[in-house]
């Protein structure tokens, strides 16, 4: 089955709404704040877990412990950070094989939009994808989802104040930026006022059609960077997809700059346990990763020439 709304996070909500979780989801310490604040729309508990230092994702050693020793667990959400492509079939199967009631579901909204995903020969029960604000094809609108035939799945219906939006779009932001936990506002936060396709069709076609022009526009930023900076700061092929990422010891000196000569750049993501528990994992690999992460836009926000502006910036930096 494939289900289609005017946002993922709407696609989720639906799905932890259609099925009995009595028990609590496991997400990486990484993940946007927009998936546990589903969760907790929908009711469904949650509990972090800290990622690997090598593929940025969910520690898969530290989930299987989790799992073994825990069985009051009901699901995991795998991010693919930074839209990293990785065969994740044997641990999938592995997490089954553990546990088969756990439901697993594969969060892809920051890789390439594929509406091939051979849903039917994987045990993911869910994965989600995204055309929203800042994804790998970003049409400001849209998410599409493949759910295995065991999974049940209907729209529960949301009343939506665009409002709501805005004010707790604000009070994430601001609960990001100064470390803080989150006073959760359950309103009318969740949703869309635009309908830009009701056909899925018609949607699929723009898509297809707007992924080649973004591949293209991607292939000649990413040739850029990695032409221009030293590969020591570059975390490679793999995390280039969404936006070109690197790390680099004065995260903050860097950044500034950028700003200050017109340019911009990003730090996703930021360990975000601190925003829904009291008590956050100390010195995690999350948090470690954050403080020297930057992602550089390869989308067509960013030009060639803002491209080679921005590498020469950090050369002088970092060099």
């Amino acid at each position: 089955m494939i289900a289609f709304e005017s946002r993922a996070s709407l696609i989720l909500y639906n799905y932890l709404k259609s099925n009995q979780f009595p028990h609590k989801f496991i997400l990486p310490l990484n993940v946007c704040p927009i998936v546990p604040a589903t969760f907790l729309k929908a009711k469904v508990e949650f509990e972090f877990i800290d990622i690997s230092p090598l593929s940025l994702c969910i520690d898969e050693t530290l989930l299987l412990e989790r799992i073994q020793q825990d069985p009051q667990i009901s699901g995991v959400l795998f991010v693919n950070t930074f839209g990293i492509e990785l065969d994740n079939s044997v641990f999938f199967q592995t997490i089954k094989t553990i546990n088969k009631e756990i439901a697993i579901i594969d969060d892809c909204c920051l890789k390439i939009p594929n509406f091939n995903y051979q849903i039917k020969n994987s045990v993911v029960d869910l994965a989600l994808f995204s055309t929203g604000y800042s994804k790998y094809v970003d049409i400001a609108w849209g998410g599409f989802g493949f759910l295995s035939d065991s999974t049940t799945y209907s729209q529960h219906p949301l009343a939506f104040n665009p409002k709501d939006l805005v004010n707790f779009s604000k009070m994430t932001q601001a609960a990001i930026d100064t470390e803080r936990f989150l006073d959760y506002p359950d309103n009318d936060w969740l949703g869309s006022e635009i309908q830009l396709y009701s056909d899925f069709n018609k949607y699929k076609q723009r898509i297809q059609t707007e992924k080649n022009k973004v591949a293209a526009h991607k292939k000649k930023l990413n040739t850029i960077y990695q032409t221009m900076l030293p590969s020591s700061i570059q975390l490679g092929d793999k995390f280039s997809n969404w936006r070109f990422s690197i790390l680099v010891p004065n995260k903050e000196e860097l950044l500034k700059e950028l700003f200050k000569n017109h340019l911009f750049a990003s730090s996703h993501y930021k360990a975000i346990d601190f925003m829904f528990k009291k008590k956050p994992t100390p010195d995690s690999q999350a948090k470690t990763i954050h403080d020297h992460i930057i992602n550089l836009f390869n989308d067509f926000r960013f030009s060639e020439t803002q491209a080679h502006a921005a590498c020469r910036i950090i050369n002088q930096l970092v060099n």
